[in-house]
Protein backbone atom coordinates (compact mmCIF):
# COMPACT_ATOMS: atom_id res chain seq x y z
CA UNK A 1 0.00 0.00 0.00
CA UNK A 2 3.24 2.17 0.04
CA UNK A 3 2.42 3.86 -2.97
CA UNK A 4 -1.36 5.14 -2.30
CA UNK A 5 -1.29 8.93 -1.09
CA UNK A 6 -2.22 9.33 2.63
CA UNK A 7 -1.37 5.47 3.15
CA UNK A 8 -0.95 6.09 6.49
CA UNK A 9 -4.37 7.84 6.68
CA UNK A 10 -6.46 5.15 4.43
CA UNK A 11 -5.07 2.22 5.60
CA UNK A 12 -3.86 2.25 9.39
CA UNK A 13 -6.12 -0.32 10.36
CA UNK A 14 -5.38 -2.72 7.87
CA UNK A 15 -3.04 -5.53 7.22
CA UNK A 16 -1.02 -4.28 4.96
CA UNK A 17 -0.10 -6.36 1.71
CA UNK A 18 2.45 -5.70 -1.40
CA UNK A 19 -0.93 -6.26 -4.18
CA UNK A 20 -4.00 -5.53 -4.76
CA UNK A 21 -6.65 -4.30 -7.04
CA UNK A 22 -8.68 -1.36 -6.16
CA UNK A 23 -11.05 1.06 -7.64
CA UNK A 24 -11.87 4.55 -7.14
CA UNK A 25 -14.66 6.24 -7.95
CA UNK A 26 -16.52 9.55 -7.31
CA UNK A 27 -18.04 12.62 -8.73
CA UNK A 28 -15.82 14.59 -11.34
CA UNK A 29 -13.60 17.24 -9.89
CA UNK A 30 -12.88 15.26 -6.87
CA UNK A 31 -9.33 14.76 -7.86
CA UNK A 32 -9.32 11.17 -8.77
CA UNK A 33 -7.22 11.18 -11.91
CA UNK A 34 -4.52 13.29 -9.85
CA UNK A 35 -4.70 10.61 -7.06
CA UNK A 36 -3.89 7.95 -9.35
CA UNK A 37 -1.17 10.15 -10.85
CA UNK A 38 0.31 10.48 -7.76
CA UNK A 39 0.46 6.88 -7.22
CA UNK A 40 1.60 6.05 -10.41
CA UNK A 41 4.93 8.69 -9.87
CA UNK A 42 5.42 6.95 -6.54
CA UNK A 43 5.86 3.57 -8.16
CA UNK A 44 7.79 5.18 -10.76
CA UNK A 45 10.00 6.73 -7.91
CA UNK A 46 10.51 3.06 -6.61
CA UNK A 47 11.81 1.55 -9.74
CA UNK A 48 8.71 -0.28 -10.97
CA UNK A 49 7.52 -0.75 -14.30
CA UNK A 50 4.48 0.68 -14.51
CA UNK A 51 1.36 0.73 -17.39
CA UNK A 52 -0.59 3.74 -17.75
CA UNK A 53 -4.02 2.80 -19.33
CA UNK A 54 -5.73 5.64 -20.54
CA UNK A 55 -8.08 6.50 -23.86
CA UNK A 56 -7.42 10.21 -23.28
CA UNK A 57 -3.95 10.33 -23.86
CA UNK A 58 -1.96 10.66 -26.70
CA UNK A 59 1.88 9.78 -26.19
CA UNK A 60 3.28 13.45 -26.37
CA UNK A 61 0.35 14.77 -23.58
CA UNK A 62 1.24 11.35 -21.53
CA UNK A 63 5.21 12.78 -21.68
CA UNK A 64 4.15 16.55 -21.31
CA UNK A 65 2.03 15.64 -17.80
CA UNK A 66 5.18 13.23 -16.65
CA UNK A 67 8.45 13.43 -17.70
CA UNK A 68 9.40 16.82 -16.19
CA UNK A 69 8.34 14.91 -13.05
CA UNK A 70 10.77 11.87 -13.52
CA UNK A 71 12.59 11.26 -15.99
CA UNK A 72 12.69 7.93 -16.06
CA UNK A 73 8.68 7.99 -16.98
CA UNK A 74 10.37 6.79 -21.04
CA UNK A 75 12.46 3.78 -19.47
CA UNK A 76 10.12 2.63 -16.67
CA UNK A 77 6.35 3.15 -17.80
CA UNK A 78 4.07 2.68 -21.03
CA UNK A 79 1.24 4.68 -22.00
CA UNK A 80 -1.71 2.36 -23.76
CA UNK A 81 -4.90 4.08 -25.71
CA UNK A 82 -7.16 1.17 -26.12
CA UNK A 83 -8.73 3.60 -28.58
CA UNK A 84 -5.95 4.03 -30.67
CA UNK A 85 -4.44 0.81 -30.24
CA UNK A 86 -3.18 -1.41 -34.15
CA UNK A 87 -2.74 -4.76 -35.05
CA UNK A 88 0.86 -4.83 -36.20
CA UNK A 89 0.98 -0.73 -36.78
CA UNK A 90 -0.89 -1.66 -40.16
CA UNK A 91 -4.83 -0.23 -39.42
CA UNK A 92 -6.90 1.73 -36.52
CA UNK A 93 -10.09 0.60 -38.15
CA UNK A 94 -10.41 -2.27 -36.02
CA UNK A 95 -13.87 -3.77 -34.38
CA UNK A 96 -14.45 -1.85 -30.77
CA UNK A 97 -14.24 -5.10 -29.35
CA UNK A 98 -11.04 -5.80 -31.08
CA UNK A 99 -9.36 -3.40 -29.72
CA UNK A 100 -9.74 -3.84 -25.75
CA UNK A 101 -8.93 -7.50 -26.48
CA UNK A 102 -5.43 -6.03 -28.51
CA UNK A 103 -5.47 -4.10 -25.39
CA UNK A 104 -5.65 -6.65 -22.78
CA UNK A 105 -3.00 -8.92 -25.23
CA UNK A 106 -0.82 -6.00 -25.08
CA UNK A 107 -0.89 -5.52 -21.70
CA UNK A 108 -0.43 -9.06 -20.76
CA UNK A 109 2.55 -9.24 -22.86
CA UNK A 110 4.14 -5.98 -21.00
CA UNK A 111 3.70 -7.76 -18.30
CA UNK A 112 5.39 -11.43 -19.24
CA UNK A 113 8.02 -8.99 -20.31
CA UNK A 114 8.75 -7.29 -17.37
CA UNK A 115 7.61 -9.90 -14.89
CA UNK A 116 10.82 -10.18 -13.10
CA UNK A 117 10.02 -6.50 -12.08
CA UNK A 118 7.61 -5.15 -9.69
CA UNK A 119 4.72 -3.73 -11.57
CA UNK A 120 2.14 -0.91 -11.08
CA UNK A 121 -1.04 -0.46 -13.41
CA UNK A 122 -3.12 2.44 -13.74
CA UNK A 123 -6.40 2.51 -15.81
CA UNK A 124 -7.87 6.35 -16.31
CA UNK A 125 -10.55 6.22 -16.74
CA UNK A 126 -13.41 3.54 -17.25
CA UNK A 127 -15.91 6.39 -17.78
CA UNK A 128 -13.90 7.32 -20.97
CA UNK A 129 -14.06 4.12 -22.13
CA UNK A 130 -17.49 4.31 -22.24
CA UNK A 131 -17.46 6.94 -24.85
CA UNK A 132 -16.24 4.61 -27.68
CA UNK A 133 -16.66 0.99 -26.23
CA UNK A 134 -19.59 -0.75 -25.56
CA UNK A 135 -20.37 -1.86 -22.03
CA UNK A 136 -20.58 -5.66 -22.29
CA UNK A 137 -17.16 -5.16 -24.01
CA UNK A 138 -15.64 -2.81 -21.17
CA UNK A 139 -17.39 -5.31 -18.53
CA UNK A 140 -15.31 -8.79 -20.27
CA UNK A 141 -12.37 -6.22 -20.47
CA UNK A 142 -12.04 -5.17 -17.00
CA UNK A 143 -13.33 -8.95 -15.76
CA UNK A 144 -10.19 -10.51 -17.77
CA UNK A 145 -7.74 -7.71 -17.01
CA UNK A 146 -8.35 -7.53 -13.31
CA UNK A 147 -7.97 -11.78 -13.06
CA UNK A 148 -4.48 -11.41 -15.15
CA UNK A 149 -3.36 -8.69 -12.35
CA UNK A 150 -4.62 -10.84 -9.36
CA UNK A 151 -2.90 -13.75 -10.98
CA UNK A 152 0.35 -11.86 -11.55
CA UNK A 153 0.50 -10.22 -8.29
CA UNK A 154 0.26 -6.78 -9.61
CA UNK A 155 -1.30 -3.71 -7.75
CA UNK A 156 -3.71 -1.44 -9.95
CA UNK A 157 -6.16 0.63 -9.91
CA UNK A 158 -9.14 1.92 -11.82
CA UNK A 159 -10.81 5.01 -11.72
CA UNK A 160 -14.52 5.22 -12.68
CA UNK A 161 -17.44 8.29 -11.95
CA UNK A 162 -20.44 7.69 -10.04
CA UNK A 163 -21.95 10.84 -11.45
CA UNK A 164 -23.89 9.42 -14.36
CA UNK A 165 -26.11 6.38 -15.41
CA UNK A 166 -23.76 4.26 -17.37
CA UNK A 167 -20.53 4.71 -14.98
CA UNK A 168 -22.59 3.60 -11.97
CA UNK A 169 -24.18 0.84 -14.03
CA UNK A 170 -20.83 -0.38 -15.12
CA UNK A 171 -19.57 0.10 -11.15
CA UNK A 172 -22.47 -2.02 -10.25
CA UNK A 173 -22.15 -4.76 -12.64
CA UNK A 174 -17.64 -4.88 -11.92
CA UNK A 175 -17.02 -3.57 -8.42
CA UNK A 176 -17.31 -7.01 -6.80
CA UNK A 177 -14.05 -7.57 -8.79
CA UNK A 178 -11.72 -6.12 -6.87
CA UNK A 179 -10.11 -6.53 -3.25
CA UNK A 180 -10.58 -3.09 -2.08
CA UNK A 181 -13.36 0.20 -2.99
CA UNK A 182 -12.07 3.82 -2.54
CA UNK A 183 -14.28 6.64 -3.13
CA UNK A 184 -13.62 10.44 -3.66
CA UNK A 185 -16.06 13.28 -2.83
CA UNK A 186 -16.02 17.30 -2.98
CA UNK A 187 -17.41 19.54 -0.17
CA UNK A 188 -18.67 22.75 -0.80
CA UNK A 189 -16.68 25.41 1.43
CA UNK A 190 -17.53 29.02 -0.11
CA UNK A 191 -19.36 29.63 -3.47
CA UNK A 192 -16.27 29.34 -5.38
CA UNK A 193 -14.65 26.63 -3.52
CA UNK A 194 -14.78 23.08 -2.44
CA UNK A 195 -12.37 20.75 -0.32
CA UNK A 196 -11.78 16.87 -1.60
CA UNK A 197 -12.27 14.50 0.56
CA UNK A 198 -11.08 10.63 0.14
CA UNK A 199 -12.40 6.93 2.13
CA UNK A 200 -11.82 3.29 2.13
CA UNK A 201 -15.34 1.76 1.36
CA UNK A 202 -14.24 -1.94 1.31
CA UNK A 203 -11.71 -4.02 1.47
CA UNK A 204 -11.37 -7.99 1.36
CA UNK A 205 -10.54 -9.74 4.64
CA UNK A 206 -10.82 -6.59 6.61
CA UNK A 207 -13.46 -4.19 8.27
CA UNK A 208 -11.84 -1.30 7.91
CA UNK A 209 -12.76 1.94 10.01
CA UNK A 210 -14.58 3.80 6.40
CA UNK A 211 -14.84 7.80 7.25
CA UNK A 212 -13.68 10.73 5.01
CA UNK A 213 -10.33 11.63 4.77
CA UNK A 214 -9.33 15.69 3.45
CA UNK A 215 -6.30 15.75 0.88
CA UNK A 216 -5.53 19.24 -0.82
CA UNK A 217 -3.61 19.56 -4.53
CA UNK A 218 -0.93 22.03 -5.11
CA UNK A 219 -0.82 24.02 -7.92
CA UNK A 220 1.03 21.00 -10.19
CA UNK A 221 -1.64 18.64 -8.17
CA UNK A 222 0.64 16.84 -5.77
CA UNK A 223 -1.70 15.39 -3.27
CA UNK A 224 -1.19 16.79 0.33
CA UNK A 225 -3.23 15.27 3.15
CA UNK A 226 -3.98 17.60 5.87
CA UNK A 227 -2.99 16.20 9.58
CA UNK A 228 -6.29 14.77 11.16
CA UNK A 229 -7.92 16.10 14.01
CA UNK A 230 -7.05 13.76 16.79
CA UNK A 231 -10.50 11.47 17.30
CA UNK A 232 -11.55 9.30 19.85
CA UNK A 233 -12.37 5.27 18.56
CA UNK A 234 -15.63 3.63 19.89
CA UNK A 235 -14.79 0.76 21.46
CA UNK A 236 -18.38 -0.48 19.90
CA UNK A 237 -18.47 -0.24 16.38
CA UNK A 238 -14.94 0.97 15.93
CA UNK A 239 -16.22 3.68 14.27
CA UNK A 240 -14.57 7.85 14.83
CA UNK A 241 -16.96 9.80 17.13
CA UNK A 242 -17.48 12.94 15.73
CA UNK A 243 -20.01 14.07 18.49
CA UNK A 244 -18.85 14.84 22.25
CA UNK A 245 -18.06 11.13 23.33
CA UNK A 246 -19.30 9.47 26.63
CA UNK A 247 -16.86 7.05 28.94
CA UNK A 248 -17.06 4.21 31.01
CA UNK A 249 -13.97 2.77 32.73
CA UNK A 250 -11.78 4.82 30.75
CA UNK A 251 -13.31 3.84 27.47
CA UNK A 252 -15.00 5.87 24.86
CA UNK A 253 -18.22 5.41 22.96
CA UNK A 254 -21.33 6.66 21.06
CA UNK A 255 -23.55 7.97 23.52
CA UNK A 256 -26.08 5.32 21.68
CA UNK A 257 -23.24 2.32 21.88
CA UNK A 258 -22.58 2.89 25.49
CA UNK A 259 -25.91 1.36 26.34
CA UNK A 260 -24.94 -1.23 24.23
CA UNK A 261 -21.13 -1.65 26.36
CA UNK A 262 -23.54 -1.55 29.76
CA UNK A 263 -26.17 -4.55 28.12
CA UNK A 264 -22.99 -6.63 27.47
CA UNK A 265 -21.90 -6.25 30.80
CA UNK A 266 -25.24 -6.96 32.71
CA UNK A 267 -25.31 -10.21 30.74
CA UNK A 268 -21.77 -11.58 30.89
CA UNK A 269 -19.69 -9.31 33.37
CA UNK A 270 -17.25 -6.43 33.27
CA UNK A 271 -14.50 -8.52 33.35
CA UNK A 272 -15.15 -10.25 30.36
CA UNK A 273 -16.73 -7.54 28.17
CA UNK A 274 -14.24 -4.59 29.37
CA UNK A 275 -11.19 -6.85 26.76
CA UNK A 276 -13.34 -7.43 24.28
CA UNK A 277 -11.04 -5.78 20.99
CA UNK A 278 -11.40 -5.73 17.33
CA UNK A 279 -10.91 -9.41 17.38
CA UNK A 280 -13.38 -9.88 19.65
CA UNK A 281 -16.11 -8.04 16.68
CA UNK A 282 -17.20 -9.35 13.29
CA UNK A 283 -18.61 -9.02 10.65
CA UNK A 284 -21.88 -11.19 9.66
CA UNK A 285 -24.71 -12.59 7.91
CA UNK A 286 -27.28 -14.26 9.72
CA UNK A 287 -29.62 -16.99 8.97
CA UNK A 288 -32.61 -17.05 11.96
CA UNK A 289 -35.32 -19.84 12.10
CA UNK A 290 -37.30 -20.81 14.22
CA UNK A 291 -40.44 -23.73 13.93
CA UNK A 292 -44.01 -22.29 13.75
CA UNK A 293 -46.44 -23.49 16.36
CA UNK A 294 -43.51 -25.39 18.34
CA UNK A 295 -44.74 -23.56 21.63
CA UNK A 296 -48.55 -24.69 20.95
CA UNK A 297 -49.98 -26.57 24.18
CA UNK A 298 -51.35 -29.32 22.38
CA UNK A 299 -47.87 -30.67 21.09
CA UNK A 300 -46.47 -32.73 23.38
CA UNK A 301 -42.82 -32.45 24.35
CA UNK A 302 -41.60 -35.56 22.69
CA UNK A 303 -43.53 -34.27 19.46
CA UNK A 304 -41.51 -30.97 19.99
CA UNK A 305 -38.16 -32.22 20.36
CA UNK A 306 -38.80 -34.52 17.55
CA UNK A 307 -39.21 -31.78 15.48
CA UNK A 308 -36.12 -29.84 16.45
CA UNK A 309 -34.18 -32.72 15.86
CA UNK A 310 -35.79 -32.82 12.44
CA UNK A 311 -34.78 -29.40 11.33
CA UNK A 312 -31.41 -29.24 12.96
CA UNK A 313 -30.82 -32.47 10.90
CA UNK A 314 -32.14 -31.20 8.09
CA UNK A 315 -29.76 -27.93 8.03
CA UNK A 316 -26.62 -29.74 8.62
CA UNK A 317 -27.41 -31.72 5.56
CA UNK A 318 -27.27 -29.09 3.45
CA UNK A 319 -24.28 -28.40 0.98
CA UNK A 320 -24.77 -24.66 1.83
CA UNK A 321 -24.15 -25.19 5.31
CA UNK A 322 -21.08 -26.48 4.86
CA UNK A 323 -19.30 -24.22 2.97
CA UNK A 324 -18.29 -22.13 5.61
CA UNK A 325 -16.24 -23.46 8.17
CA UNK A 326 -16.19 -20.71 10.39
CA UNK A 327 -19.67 -19.99 10.43
CA UNK A 328 -20.89 -19.14 14.23
CA UNK A 329 -24.13 -21.62 14.81
CA UNK A 330 -26.52 -20.68 18.23
CA UNK A 331 -29.13 -22.64 18.88
CA UNK A 332 -32.14 -20.60 20.45
CA UNK A 333 -34.32 -23.61 21.45
CA UNK A 334 -37.12 -23.93 18.57
CA UNK A 335 -34.68 -23.28 16.08
CA UNK A 336 -31.46 -21.94 15.69
CA UNK A 337 -29.32 -18.60 14.33
CA UNK A 338 -25.76 -18.92 12.64
CA UNK A 339 -23.70 -16.19 11.35
CA UNK A 340 -21.87 -16.58 8.00
CA UNK A 341 -18.50 -14.65 7.84
CA UNK A 342 -17.10 -15.91 4.57
CA UNK A 343 -19.77 -14.67 2.00
CA UNK A 344 -23.26 -12.76 2.37
CA UNK A 345 -24.63 -15.38 -0.15
CA UNK A 346 -24.52 -18.16 2.06
CA UNK A 347 -28.23 -17.57 4.11
CA UNK A 348 -29.94 -16.99 1.20
CA UNK A 349 -28.90 -20.23 -0.44
CA UNK A 350 -29.38 -22.51 2.76
CA UNK A 351 -32.75 -21.07 3.11
CA UNK A 352 -33.91 -22.03 -0.18
CA UNK A 353 -31.94 -25.48 -0.30
CA UNK A 354 -33.39 -26.38 3.41
CA UNK A 355 -37.06 -25.21 2.14
CA UNK A 356 -36.77 -27.95 -0.97
CA UNK A 357 -35.88 -30.28 1.87
CA UNK A 358 -38.42 -30.02 4.07
CA UNK A 359 -41.05 -29.97 1.33
CA UNK A 360 -39.74 -33.30 0.79
CA UNK A 361 -39.95 -34.39 4.18
CA UNK A 362 -42.95 -32.67 5.09
CA UNK A 363 -44.31 -34.47 2.12
CA UNK A 364 -44.46 -37.99 3.19
CA UNK A 365 -45.25 -38.25 6.76
CA UNK A 366 -49.02 -36.91 8.41
CA UNK A 367 -50.25 -33.18 9.27
CA UNK A 368 -49.14 -33.40 13.25
CA UNK A 369 -45.16 -34.46 12.39
CA UNK A 370 -44.46 -31.52 9.98
CA UNK A 371 -42.10 -29.16 10.40
CA UNK A 372 -43.00 -25.65 9.65
CA UNK A 373 -40.68 -22.67 9.79
CA UNK A 374 -40.02 -19.14 8.90
CA UNK A 375 -36.86 -17.37 8.05
CA UNK A 376 -34.83 -14.11 8.84
CA UNK A 377 -31.71 -12.97 7.33
CA UNK A 378 -29.81 -9.83 8.25
CA UNK A 379 -26.33 -8.95 8.57
CA UNK A 380 -23.80 -6.78 10.95
CA UNK A 381 -21.96 -6.45 13.54
CA UNK A 382 -22.00 -8.85 16.45
CA UNK A 383 -19.65 -9.58 19.69
CA UNK A 384 -17.88 -12.24 20.70
CA UNK A 385 -18.32 -13.26 24.56
CA UNK A 386 -17.79 -15.89 26.87
CA UNK A 387 -20.28 -17.17 29.10
CA UNK A 388 -19.99 -17.99 32.99
CA UNK A 389 -18.71 -22.23 31.35
CA UNK A 390 -16.54 -20.47 29.07
CA UNK A 391 -18.72 -21.10 26.07
CA UNK A 392 -18.11 -18.20 23.14
CA UNK A 393 -21.73 -16.91 22.48
CA UNK A 394 -22.86 -14.21 19.69
CA UNK A 395 -24.69 -10.81 20.85
CA UNK A 396 -25.11 -7.42 18.63
CA UNK A 397 -26.78 -5.71 15.96
CA UNK A 398 -26.41 -7.98 13.58
CA UNK A 399 -28.22 -11.34 14.97
CA UNK A 400 -31.15 -8.80 16.56
CA UNK A 401 -32.33 -7.43 13.65
CA UNK A 402 -32.35 -10.90 11.78
CA UNK A 403 -34.45 -11.97 15.04
CA UNK A 404 -36.51 -9.02 14.21
CA UNK A 405 -36.99 -9.53 10.66
CA UNK A 406 -37.85 -13.34 11.35
CA UNK A 407 -40.45 -12.02 13.39
CA UNK A 408 -42.36 -10.27 10.82
CA UNK A 409 -42.85 -13.85 9.26
CA UNK A 410 -45.65 -16.33 8.84
CA UNK A 411 -45.08 -19.70 8.03
CA UNK A 412 -42.95 -20.19 4.85
CA UNK A 413 -41.90 -17.01 4.61
CA UNK A 414 -37.65 -16.02 3.89
CA UNK A 415 -37.52 -12.36 5.12
CA UNK A 416 -34.63 -10.00 4.34
CA UNK A 417 -33.50 -6.93 5.97
CA UNK A 418 -33.20 -3.85 3.43
CA UNK A 419 -29.57 -3.11 3.12
CA UNK A 420 -28.10 -6.65 2.93
CA UNK A 421 -30.66 -6.69 0.38
CA UNK A 422 -29.37 -3.92 -1.77
CA UNK A 423 -25.88 -5.83 -1.60
CA UNK A 424 -27.04 -9.10 -2.77
CA UNK A 425 -28.87 -7.61 -5.63
CA UNK A 426 -25.12 -5.84 -6.57
CA UNK A 427 -23.66 -9.04 -6.42
CA UNK A 428 -26.05 -11.03 -8.25
CA UNK A 429 -28.85 -10.28 -11.21
CA UNK A 430 -30.03 -13.69 -10.32
CA UNK A 431 -31.48 -12.30 -7.01
CA UNK A 432 -33.94 -9.79 -9.47
CA UNK A 433 -36.55 -12.30 -10.23
CA UNK A 434 -37.02 -13.54 -6.69
CA UNK A 435 -35.94 -11.07 -3.89
CA UNK A 436 -39.41 -8.87 -3.61
CA UNK A 437 -39.82 -5.64 -1.51
CA UNK A 438 -42.97 -5.97 0.46
CA UNK A 439 -42.50 -2.11 2.66
CA UNK A 440 -41.34 -0.53 5.62
CA UNK A 441 -41.60 -1.91 9.10
CA UNK A 442 -41.04 -0.23 12.36
CA UNK A 443 -40.07 -2.41 14.59
CA UNK A 444 -38.59 -1.67 18.74
CA UNK A 445 -36.88 1.51 19.33
CA UNK A 446 -39.05 3.42 16.69
CA UNK A 447 -35.81 1.68 14.00
CA UNK A 448 -37.72 1.75 10.38
CA UNK A 449 -36.24 -0.89 8.58
CA UNK A 450 -36.98 -1.75 4.92
CA UNK A 451 -38.00 -5.40 4.35
CA UNK A 452 -37.72 -8.06 1.26
CA UNK A 453 -39.44 -11.69 0.51
CA UNK A 454 -37.89 -14.80 -0.96
CA UNK A 455 -39.85 -16.61 -3.07
CA UNK A 456 -40.91 -18.80 -6.31
CA UNK A 457 -42.70 -21.65 -7.41
CA UNK A 458 -40.65 -23.57 -5.26
CA UNK A 459 -39.20 -22.11 -2.30
CA UNK A 460 -40.65 -19.16 0.37
CA UNK A 461 -43.85 -17.35 0.73
CA UNK A 462 -45.58 -15.00 -1.40
CA UNK A 463 -48.21 -14.05 0.99
CA UNK A 464 -47.99 -11.01 2.50
CA UNK A 465 -46.87 -11.43 5.72
CA UNK A 466 -50.10 -11.00 8.53
CA UNK A 467 -47.89 -7.83 10.71
CA UNK A 468 -47.96 -6.43 7.69
CA UNK A 469 -51.70 -6.58 6.87
CA UNK A 470 -52.24 -5.89 10.28
CA UNK A 471 -49.89 -3.20 10.65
Amino acid sequence: MKYFPGNDYLFNDIKSSNAGIFLLHGSKFSGKSSYCNNLFLNAINDNRFCLYVSSSFTEKQYNNLFLSKNKNIEKNSKLINPYLVTRNNLSNNLPEEEKLHLTYLIIKELIDSHINQSICLVMDSLTNLLTYFDILDIIKFVTDLTFLLKEKEIIAIFIIDNSDNDSVTLYNKISHLFDGILETKTTPMTQDSFSRHIKINSMIGSNPTSHWIKFDMDDECNIIFTNREIQLICNICKEPIKETPVFYSELAFHKEHLNVYMKLISFYGDSLISEIGSSGILHATFFFIDIVGLSDPSLSVKRQIEKIHILNNLISSCSSYKKDRDKKVLPTGDGMAIGFTSDPKLPLELSMELHLKLKTYNSSIDNDSTVKVRIGIGSGLVFLVNDLNDNQNLWGPGIILARRVMDLGDDGHILLEGELTNTLLVMDDVYDDIIHYIGDYKIKHNQIIKVYSLYNDKVGNSNMPSKFINN
